[in-house]
């Protein structure tokens, strides 16, 4: 009979978490190793039915897997033909370290961590020093990413940067800028056209970039969006001089905004908001002109800048009007840029070496075409046979040539 005095009064030793992930874990370990056994088993049934033959007994082998490593009998079969369907010969482990170490670094997870995560998954303790060595294999694909032909049209290319830190010999840790271009075809399809690392951004530096596009194979844009850089626009014409320039709206009105008094902002975002939010070009050159009136002996250099450069603000009204949200600023490129900058993040924004950026650049650019493919923008197919007539039009006259020296 169940004595309840006895069990009340026997004292249990709990067991600590240490104690118990290790016995969840091996038992998990021992589950894994029998449902392969039994796939196994199965396999080399289902081969045999299929193909004839005679069992032939097994051979050991050991396979790392997610849960630690488990002893296997692998099937064989006497003419030699029967491998198993889920196992790679020679290879012991169920999970290919090298592609979960380039995972976890397309997902921002620095290599520290990405180490100690592969420790707990396989049981085995691998250095940031190896992680690092294993993501390596990227640095080919990324070069090959880069360097790639290009098509020769674009409809819309934008153009933008950001800065990070990179470790350089000699000179310890310096701030550089990574230049990225972006195009959308006609069809609404996005694109990585490129990224670059330099000392800084300017206008020089841009053209470089552009005539490295030009000579990737890209010959026919109908219009570049970018901020306002000072030299930009006089170095798309130098490399693209058919090309349109259209600067970024928002980049605009921030600045504007960081201009003027604090109580002014309200009403000045509201007056510049009927200047780009028209219906037309010319009902938006007819708002700047009351912006002129009611803002520009106050604040004479904010409404000379839009005066001055009304024709890049306004030139999005040349275009289909479905496009307009995406023409008139450069948000397109910076939730791509916003994405870029998650990574960076998780690596405190400093990298140990050059190749480090392009790993990153290379595998979020790769991550994110992938998810381009499966929705192109809206609005681009009821549009795609007057941008393609567009692109047409301006560059049949005659062949663009690249008028400077690279």
């Amino acid at each position: 009979m169940f004595n309840r005095g006895a069990h009340l009064g026997t004292r249990r030793c709990p067991v600590d978490q240490d104690t118990l992930r290790i016995l969840l874990r091996e038992a998990v370990r021992e589950t894994v190793a029998e449902v392969l056994q039994t796939v196994l088993e199965l396999d080399r049934t289902a081969f045999l039915q299929v193909h004839g033959g005679r069992r032939n007994g097994y051979y050991p082998r050991k396979l790392e897997t997610a849960f630690g490593q488990v002893d296997l009998k692998v099937p064989r079969d006497r003419e030699s033909r029967y491998y198993p369907a889920f196992l790679k010969p020679y290879v012991r482990r169920l999970v290919d370290v090298g592609e979960v170490a380039v995972a976890l670094y397309a997902a921002g997870v620095s290599q520290r961590k990405a180490a100690e995560i592969l420790s707990l998954l396989l049981g085995h303790r691998y250095s940031h020093e190896t992680l690092s060595a294993l993501t390596d294999q990227v640095l080919e694909a990324a070069g090959a990413f880069r360097t790639r032909l290009l098509p020769e049209e674009m409809a819309f290319v934008y153009l933008d940067g950001l800065s990070l830190k990179v470790f350089r010999e000699g000179e310890g840790i310096v701030r550089e800028s990574v230049y990225v271009a972006l195009g959308i075809a006609p069809d609404g399809e996005r694109r990585v056209l490129g990224f670059w690392l330099l000392p800084a951004e300017s206008a020089l530096g841009w053209e470089g970039v552009l005539g490295e596009l030009w000579q990737r194979g890209l010959r026919r844009v109908l219009l570049f969006i970018t901020d306002g850089l000072p030299g930009l626009p006089e170095a798309i014409r130098r490399v693209y001089p058919q090309a349109e320039w259209q600067r970024c709206v928002v980049h605009g009105v921030r600045w504007s905004l960081s201009q003027v008094r604090s109580r002014d902002r309200g009403l000045l975002a509201e007056d510049l908001r009927r200047v780009y939010g028209a219906e037309s070009r010319e009902e938006a050159l007819g708002a700047l002109e009351e912006v002129k009136a009611a803002w520009g002996s106050r604040y004479p250099g904010v409404v000379g800048l839009w005066v001055q450069d009304s024709g890049a603000f306004l030139r999005f009204y040349g275009y289909p009007k479905v496009l307009w949200p995406y023409l008139r600023s450069t948000n397109v490129m910076e939730r791509f840029i916003r994405e870029l900058r998650r990574g960076t993040k998780v690596r405190d924004h400093k990298f140990p070496k050059e190749e480090a950026v392009y790993k990153l650049l290379y595998l979020e650019s790769e991550r994110q075409e992938g998810r381009w493919a499966e929705r192109k923008l809206k609005g681009f197919s009821e549009v795609k046979e007057v941008l393609e007539k567009m692109l047409q039009e301006r560059y049949a006259p005659r062949t663009q040539t690249l008028t400077h020296n690279s």
